[in-house]
Formats: C-alpha cells, sequence, structure tokens
C-alpha cells in the first residue's frame, strides 16, 4: 500500500463512506490516516486506523494488505507504545501468512520486516538469546533479498547481543567485516557504532584504558556528525568510572541525563541505566546521599514503565497440565476449550496456540488419536512454526496419531519435515519419539532395522533406560 501525504483527508473519508469503494481501498485509506496520524504531536494514535484496517483485511481475507498492516502495527507496538508482547503476537500473525520459502519477492521482505520486529521486541523484553537468534535470521534474510545495507545494520544487532550473553569471540569475529562493509561506504555513524560495540567488548576484557581512548574517539565523531546519544555517552562514563576517573564518570552520565531527558528523543531506559551509573559513581566517590538519590529517581522512572506481561493465559494453561497430571482428562480438555475460545474472541493468536497445544498433549495422553488430529486440522499450524519450544514435540504426537488411525501418508510428510528441522537437535528424547514414528511408517525392512538402532540409541542417550529397553523387546523378533 502506498503512503500519500499529500492527498486531502477529507476527500479520502469521502471516498471511504462510499458504498461502491473497494475493500482494499478502504484499508488502504485508513492505512494512509494512520500514517497522517503519526505526524499527530497530541495524539500520534496509528492504532486507531490500523487495528480497524487490520481487521476488515482479516475478514475478507487480503493478503497482502494484512501483512502489510502486520508490518506497520508491529512497528508501531515497538517503537511508540512498548508493547513488545504484542509486538511479537502481530509479527507472528503477519508471518503465519508467509510461507518459509516463499518466491515473491514483497513476501520475502516482508518475512524479513517482521522477523527484525521479533528480534528489537526480544531484546527489548531482555531475552538476549532470542533476539541474537531473530537478528542473525533477519540478517540472512535480508541478504537473500540483497538489501546487504539493512542485512549489516542488523548484523550490528546481533554482535550487541553476543556480547550481552559473554560471547565476546563470536562479537570479534562479526564486528571485523561489519566495520569493513560501513568503512567502504563512509558510513561515519555506522563507523562508529562498530568502535562503540568494540569499547564494550575491550570492558568485558578488562582493557579499561583502551576503552577509555576509543570511547572518547566515538563521542567525538558523533558530535562531529550531529549523532551523539545518551547511550553512547552513557558507555564514555563506563568508561571513566572503570578505569577509576570518578568525577569525569559523574559528569558523562549527568551528560548523558540531559540528553535522555530532551524531547522528542526522550528515553526513559536511558534514564534509568544513566542513574543507576551515575549512582556507583557517587558511592565511589563517597557521596551516598547523592547515590541514594540517583537510584530513587532510577527506580521512580522504571516504576512507570510498562512491565510486559508474557500470556495473561498462565494461570489458565497450568490449570489445564495439572488436571492432566491428575488423570481429569474431561476437566483439562474443559479448560483448554475454554481458553482456545476466550483467546480466539481477543484476537490472541498465541494463547489459542498454546491451548490448542494443551489440548493435544491431553488427547494424546488419554490414547484419543483421532481427538489429536482432529485438533491439528483445526488449529494455525503456520504459527506454530513460530513456538520452538513445542513444534517438534506437537509434531511427532500428531504423526503419531496419524499413524495409528492408518494415514500413513500424511505420518510419512509430517516424520519427515520433524526429522529435517535443525530443531530436532534440541531434545535427544524427541529425535527418539521421531525415529520410533519413522520405524513404524517405513515399508522396507532394511530401513526399519536400522531406524530401530537410532531409537534405542537416542532414548539411551536422552537417559531413557526403560524406552529403550521397551523398543528392544518390541522389536526383538522383527527386525
Amino acid at each position: 500500500m502506498q503512503f500519500d501525504p499529500t492527498s486531502d483527508a477529507d476527500e479520502l473519508w469521502n471516498e471511504f463512506n462510499e458504498a461502491a469503494t473497494p475493500t482494499a481501498r478502504k484499508i488502504e485509506i485508513l492505512f494512509n490516516m494512520g500514517h497522517r496520524e503519526m505526524w499527530n504531536p497530541r495524539s500520534k494514535d496509528a492504532l486507531k486506523y490500523w487495528m480497524p484496517a487490520l481487521e476488515m483485511a482479516r475478514t475478507a481475507g487480503l493478503k497482502k494488505e494484512w501483512i502489510e498492516l502486520t508490518e506497520a502495527i508491529t512497528r508501531e507496538y515497538i517503537t511508540n507504545q512498548s508493547e513488545y508482547v504484542k509486538a511479537l503476537e502481530m509479527a507472528d500473525e503477519g508471518l503465519a501468512l508467509i510461507p518459509e520459502f516463499s518466491l515473491d519477492d514483497e513476501e520475502r521482505i516482508s518475512q524479513a520486516h517482521l522477523t527484525w520486529g521479533k528480534a528489537v521486541a526480544y531484546d527489548n523484553l531482555n531475552k538476549d538469546e532470542l533476539a541474537l537468534t531473530y537478528y542473525t535470521v533477519a540478517s540472512q534474510m535480508y541478504s537473500d533479498v540483497k538489501n546487504d545495507f539493512l542485512a549489516n545494520i542488523i548484523q550490528g544487532a546481533a554482535i550487541h547481543a553476543h556480547i550481552e550473553l559473554g560471547e565476546i569471540e563470536e562479537a570479534e569475529q562479526l564486528l571485523q567485516a561489519n566495520r569493513a562493509y560501513f568503512l567502504d561506504k563512509e558510513d561515519l555513524g555506522r563507523i562508529a557504532y562498530c568502535d562503540l560495540l568494540t569499547v564494550m567488548i575491550m570492558i568485558r576484557r578488562e582493557q579499561f584504558q583502551e576503552a577509555l581512548a576509543l570511547a572518547l574517539e566515538v563521542k567525538s565523531v558523533e558530535k562531529q556528525i550531529g549523532k551523539l546519544d545518551a547511550g553512547t555517552l552513557r558507555w564514555v562514563a563506563k568508561a571513566y568510572f572503570y578505569a577509576k576517573d570518578y568525577e569525569q564518570a559523574v559528569a558523562h552520565y549527568r551528560q548523558a541525563l540531559k540528553l535522555a531527558t530532551k524531547k522528542p528523543t526522550r528515553d526513559y531506559k536511558e534514564l534509568v541505566k544513566n542513574n543507576l551509573g551515575l549512582a556507583d559513581a557517587l558511592d565511589a566517590l563517597g557521596k551516598t546521599k547523592e547515590a541514594e538519590e540517583a537510584r530513587f529517581d532510577a527506580k521512580s522512572v522504571d516504576s512507570r514503565l510498562k512491565n510486559p506481561q508474557f500470556d495473561d493465559g498462565t494461570k489458565a494453561l497450568e490449570e489445564v497440565q495439572k488436571l492432566r497430571q491428575e488423570g481429569e482428562y474431561a476437566l483439562a480438555l474443559q479448560s483448554a476449550t475454554e481458553i482456545i475460545q476466550a483467546s480466539s474472541e481477543a484476537g490472541d493468536i498465541s494463547l489459542r496456540l498454546r491451548g490448542e497445544c494443551e489440548k493435544i498433549f491431553t488427547l494424546f495422553q488419554k490414547e484419543d488419536y483421532e481427538g489429536v488430529v482432529n485438533t491439528w486440522d483445526e488449529m494455525p499450524q503456520a504459527t506454530l512454526e513460530f513456538h520452538d519450544d513445542l513444534v517438534i514435540k506437537i509434531k511427532n504426537m500428531v504423526c503419531h496419531s496419524q499413524y495409528k488411525l492408518g494415514r500413513v501418508p500424511e505420518a510419512a510428510e509430517l516424520n519427515n519435515q520433524v526429522l529435517s528441522d535443525i530443531r530436532l537437535e534440541q531434545s535427544k528424547q524427541e529425535q527418539a519419539y521421531a525415529y520410533e514414528n519413522k520405524v513404524e511408517i517405513e515399508s522396507d525392512p532394511n530401513e526399519k532395522s536400522k531406524l530401530v538402532s537410532y531409537a534405542i540409541e537416542t532414548n539411551l542417550e536422552a537417559q531413557n533406560i526403560d524406552r529403550a529397553l521397551k523398543i528392544t523387546r518390541k522389536f526383538r523378533d522383527k527386525y
């Protein structure tokens, strides 16, 4: 969709209200009105236009517009709303509409944008490992569509995530190529950011004097090109602190605080971080009372920041799990169904999916294979691909259930998906189950014999000796 800031708003609304205006055009008008709202200094509430537009796209099944709106809303949740959990859910909704290996360039670009959005959301939620995973994937996606500039920008974010995780050698290996790219482009701002990443690495390696010297160079460059921000000044202050020049550390933390409070780029997270750093520097100077005041300021700002709440249905999901463990399958299924219905009405795709997964776990445990397969057929399977903690386990259960119902071709296809999925490496036990499913599906006796061995070995590696012995007894006289 095109954003046209020049068209008359009244004319757009007149067109929107005409009965003959196609739904796609109405959605585009709301898309435009949302963009205009972002420039409204009093409200900046783009979602009041984009959410109705999204519902229209969903209802009409307009895939292209639907995807574009999930991109815009994901970005809005992150940039202006600080609603990172909602951003993840919106990004997942958009990604579920795009085939994993799409050949359509527009879809592949959208896939990269949404994956980047997930990375940023996880980053803001301090989930560094997940952020790194999605930054890495997004960077590769941009490379695949020949957008090397964005690929390298996101690579910088991945490097920062490596540093946060203490993976210094990995960060250094990536940083050299990243800096070389921006050096070739003569992009002083990005080169300075690469050097700031080096400062972070130096501090991790306790090379404090070297870190201070380089941090001051970064500060000078950013000041000259008009890009000096509170984050950079905070790292300069940190370098002074570790070099034990506490007076300069205090001075730079105070400068950073001034920048962080300026409109329209006010950064509340930087206010918290800089006040905490300032408190440490003041403590080192013996200024205990001032340090306490700085910590109080940090706490006051932090208490006003939105605290992300993951999955409002957590307690309900835990209740399903508890009932299942107690053998109360009917009650567990009833509770899971209630979660699915409530989350569907609320438009909470992530919670709905987890409710359906809990339903499958319960049905499988009571050996209701038909119920498992029926639930699988009705659930949003594409969305499941973005839940790494669930996807392999669910597919193994569904595969086994399909085989039990005689739906062997479907079971074979699903089993092949599992065995070729890199996420299978995360669980030896799920590997073992996948091989067991393959044994049942495979028709070649020689292949069956090999697969039995794999299943036994992986169960042993998973320290599930009882199941390894069970498989040995089950297939002893057959293969």
